[in-house]
């Protein structure tokens, strides 16, 4: 986007305007850093997702059943997720 739409809120006067070099840059590192940011959550994501393998895994491995192991550990997820 290369365009900036400014709005004054006491006269409602619009203004379409081109960004300046500051705010096209600020833009460009806005969408780097959301996209990083997005990166970074998908990672935790499948952190997570292993994390709770692992859990359920390590509980079966000590003789837990399924049931055994959604109530003891309601937030861990289904052990079949």
């Amino acid at each position: 986007m290369n365009q900036v739409l400014e709005i004054f809120a006491d006269t409602g006067e619009r203004i379409e305007r081109e960004r300046n070099a500051e705010e096209a840059a600020q833009y460009e590192a806005d969408i780097a850093a959301a996209a990083a940011a997005e990166i970074e959550y998908q990672a935790a994501q499948v952190r997570l997702a292993a994390a709770r393998a692992a859990a359920i895994e390590h509980a079966k491995g000590l003789g837990f059943t399924d049931e055994m192991i959604a109530v003891m550990y309601p937030n861990l997820g289904a052990p079949n997720e």
